[in-house]
């Protein structure tokens, strides 16, 4: 009955999917901080999936503090995962065992062993394989606390990951520290390629420029020597795209935290981080971790239950907004009768009564600003809404000025979609066919005086 009830819910339209060639999404839960609920946040997003008839694969990740099993109501299992990271077990499928959840197994770190704590590159590299090559239509991957390379590594092998904080001080100290040290981490991958390790020894040798302040910012410098290094450094930044949920919200103050943090590490990363949405504070979830059941399973009509199917409907359906669009957070469930705010992006900046210009192709930056003015907004406003700098920039098309096209497209998309911009496609290529021919005019001639 619980499980009806589940799929009677937010998800009734998500009907399980054929099961994709090669591999099943990974969805993986983090945070830079212990205590702020990833492995709750894990096992219920885990459950409500489960129930719209996908294969879920649970894996405990943490093999310092793992209790997935506990809050599961699983007996701890005989074999974990530290017997598949030391070769004892050949499979990891061997080590699913069934929960009280239709099409919900799990995967143990129980008893870690002590030399499994840290495990090798190698044994990394294995485990990774074998969960792409699992048999199943979802994995969540609940992390250890910390921002160690080994939870790094994991965080960064899923489809989206998912960053839990709570409203308190250090943990959104830590989570920001987590999410900078991810994405650093991210960039190694391209960063061991030898024109690129050479492009950014380069960049760094020269004293004469300050700082580097962002992933924007390194991906100039290093243009200005290798313009293909940045491009691939680029491409790697722009992959890196984390979500943001804040947990045990219990006031309007709350819910502010994390689209201000997810604001505050885009403009200092210059990165996709986007904001998931809050779970508030509900009682019924402590009766259910002392009765060892989800609380999705146990109390189905509860605002944690259901704020929790609104947030594995939109994982689901991979409705999110793009980079530095919206400005308002998604509503959750249990506010939905105090508040007319629906789960969907901020309406557009224009007035159904006043009709934007005519569409100019040759002059893409300053239709973007006539778009603006005709809507009366200012550049401060329009800055506040998408949490762009430098619109003025854009605008005037000061090309010098401007981050390399992977970022200038998505600030360029967000910008006309916030103004109600129809033809989005069409601008877009126009403003960046003229961004590409700046950049060929300035381009220094062969053999020309340095």
């Amino acid at each position: 009955m619980g499980q009806r009830a589940v799929q009677t819910g937010t998800l009734a339209g998500l009907a399980a999917p054929a099961r994709l060639a090669g591999a099943p999404r990974i969805w993986t839960v983090g945070g830079g901080k212990g205590g702020v609920g990833k492995s709750l946040v894990a096992s219920s997003l885990a459950c409500v999936m489960a129930a719209t008839g996908r294969r879920c694969a649970l894996i405990d990740a943490d093999l310092g503090g793992a209790n997935l099993h506990t809050l599961l109501g699983v007996s701890a299992p005989r074999r974990t995962l530290s017997h598949f990271l030391s070769g004892e077990v050949k499979s990891l499928e061997d080590l699913m065992v069934p929960t009280s959840v239709p099409n919900l197994s799990l995967v143990s770190a129980n008893k870690a062993l002590l030399d499994m704590a840290n495990p090798k590159h190698a044994q990394k590299e294995k485990l990774f394989r074998h969960v792409r090559g699992l048999d199943v239509d979802e994995v969540l991957i609940d992390l250890g606390g910390g921002s160690a390379f080994n939870a790094l590594d994991s965080f960064l092998v899923a489809r989206r990951g998912l960053v839990v904080i709570t409203p308190e001080p250090t943990a959104i100290e830590n989570a920001e520290h987590f999410l900078r040290a991810a994405f650093y981490r991210s960039l190694r991958v391209v960063a061991r390629r030898r024109e690129v390790r050479a492009a950014i020894l380069r960049v760094k040798e020269d004293q004469s420029t300050p700082r580097m302040g962002s992933a924007p910012d390194l991906v100039a410098r290093v243009k200005k020597v290798d313009p293909q290094a940045a491009k691939l450094l680029a491409e790697c930044a722009q992959a890196f795209a984390p979500l943001l949920l804040v947990n045990q919200a219990e006031n309007l103050e709350h819910e502010r935290i994390g689209p201000a943090l997810a604001a505050r590490c885009r403009e200092r990363l210059g990165v996709a981080i986007d904001y998931a949405g809050c779970l508030h504070a509900d009682p019924n979830v402590r009766e259910a971790v002392a009765r060892s059941r989800p609380a999705p399973q146990l109390f189905t009509r509860s605002s944690f239950s259901r704020e929790v199917e609104a947030l594995a409907g939109r994982l689901l359906r991979e409705e999110w907004q793009t980079p530095c669009e919206a400005s308002d957070p998604p509503a959750s469930p249990s506010r939905s009768r105090r508040s007319k705010r629906r789960d969907k992006p901020v309406p557009p900046a224009s007035n159904p009564s006043r009709s934007l210009p005519p569409l100019d192709l040759e002059q893409p930056g300053a239709y973007l600003r006539r778009c603006r003015r005709r809507l009366g907004l200012s550049l401060r406003e329009m800055t506040e809404r998408t949490r762009i700098q430098g619109l003025a920039d854009i605008e005037r098309e000061r090309f010098e000025s401007l981050p390399p096209e992977p970022y200038l497209k998505g600030f360029l998309l967000s910008y006309a979609r916030e103004l109600g911009i129809q033809e989005l496609e069409a601008l877009t290529a126009s403003y960046l066919d003229r961004h590409r021919s700046f950049a060929g005019e300035s381009r220094p001639r062969a053999g020309s005086a340095r």
